[in-house]
């Protein structure tokens, strides 16, 4: 145990004395893990806070297509529904996207059943407070957008340009920061009104099944009772959430290969050969009685201090820029370059298998290359190389 903590003092010497290289090398090593870190970082939170939303969706939803075009459909449509075996409730709902001139942001609007206020709303994932006619809660990035503040008003434009106005009466919020970030919350009239809706159309029916065995079942009877509508099915909004993520963090990966390449040559070049200088160290150490693996272990401890303080210095790095910085940049290429999509706040998600895989993908390579040319100059006689 003495040996090996002499041999881990000269190694941390050995290193100290060419800090410009090692410093480089330890530079490379923490922007290669700090980049692929970062998407995974990213690409991990979106994709838990999207599967967290997801819970609190329908089980089904019904569309209304024409011409391949989502269109409202009959309130009716929810009572020949409810008539379905398997099914607890279909209730027609209000929704949909309003942009906002004055801000550059795209806003969801949700209309809210009375029945439904002061409840959890089980597609919307947080607690929906009482609301009376013309009274909103919007949640918290339109308030910063538009710099309100509770009790204030707010006008939005029906589809003739004509204007609303509403009061806020609460900053709505829930445990899915994506979900509600940009949600304004009105009564159903309100929001049929705002839409240019009538009383007896709706934009979509949702539908909670509380046997999952029986979805499949219940999908084939609403096709059957209506052959022109679209069912959406949970599990396909999962499956396709999934896709889209695990396709844009391909992508970027891909991307990000360049660095890796520069990474592996940057091994390479270790690997292709020692430098004179640590030839001659290396031959000294014979000459004064020092076992081939000896030598190698230092080596290893060399390479073993570099590749960690470079890889936890990547994954720190990673970890500051994705979840306190906000990630900027990358956070473009994972959720769209729209300039009317608000931010919010990343959710820390880190997974320990994606973190053994990349200590694995970069440090133990790291230390592997190095050893061949180490077992090399240790096997040439001191002598010749003291000659050269």
């Amino acid at each position: 145990m003495r040996a090996f903590f002499y041999q881990f003092d000269y190694a941390i010497r050995a290193l100290l004395r060419r800090k410009m290289k090692n410093a480089s090398i330890v530079v490379m090593f923490a922007l290669v893990v700090m980049i692929f870190a970062g998407i995974h970082f990213i690409s991990g939170s979106l994709y838990r806070e999207s599967m967290t939303a997801l819970e609190h969706q329908p089980d089904i939803i019904v569309q209304n297509l024409r011409s391949g075009r989502q269109l409202p459909l009959p309130v009716s449509w929810a009572q020949d529904l409810q008539g379905i075996v398997g099914i607890s409730e279909a209730m027609p709902r209000v929704w949909g996207y309003y942009f906002d001139r004055y801000t550059g942001a795209n806003y969801t609007i949700v209309g809210v059943h009375p029945e439904k206020m002061d409840q959890e709303h089980f597609s919307m994932g947080g607690a929906v407070p009482s609301l009376g006619s013309r009274e909103i809660a919007a949640g918290e990035g339109i308030m910063e957008a538009r710099g309100m503040k509770v009790g204030g008003n707010i006008q939005l434009e029906r589809p003739d340009g004509s204007p609303i106005t509403f009061s806020t009466v609460k900053s709505f919020g829930s445990d899915v920061a994506l979900w509600t970030y940009d949600l304004i919350a009105m009564p159903c009239a309100d929001a049929r009104e705002l839409f240019g809706l009538s009383g007896a159309e709706a934009w979509d029916i949702a539908i909670s099944v509380p046997n999952p065995v029986e979805v499949a079942n219940v999908s084939q009877k609403v096709l059957n009772m209506f052959p022109g509508a679209r069912v959406v099915v949970k599990d396909q909004l999962v499956s396709s959430y999934g896709t889209m993520f695990g396709f844009r963090n391909g992508f970027l990966t891909t991307i990000s290969i360049s660095c890796l390449l520069a990474f592996f040559i940057l091994a390479y070049d270790r690997a292709a050969g020692l430098s004179r200088e640590e030839q001659m160290e290396i031959a000294i150490l014979k000459a004064l009685g020092w076992e081939t693996r000896d030598v190698i272990r230092v080596n290893m401890l060399q390479s073993v201090i570099l590749s960690l303080t470079g890889f936890l210095l990547g994954f720190v790095a990673a970890y500051g820029h994705v979840y306190i910085l906000g990630a900027p940049g990358l956070m473009l290429a994972l959720t769209g370059w729209s300039a009317i999509y608000p931010s919010y706040p990343l959710v820390p998600s880190v997974n320990v298998t994606e973190v053994v895989a990349l200590l694995f993908l970069t440090v133990i390579p790291y230390i592997v290359v190095g050893i061949v040319p180490v077992w090399r100059s240790c096997i040439i006689d001191p002598e010749v190389v003291f000659r050269k």
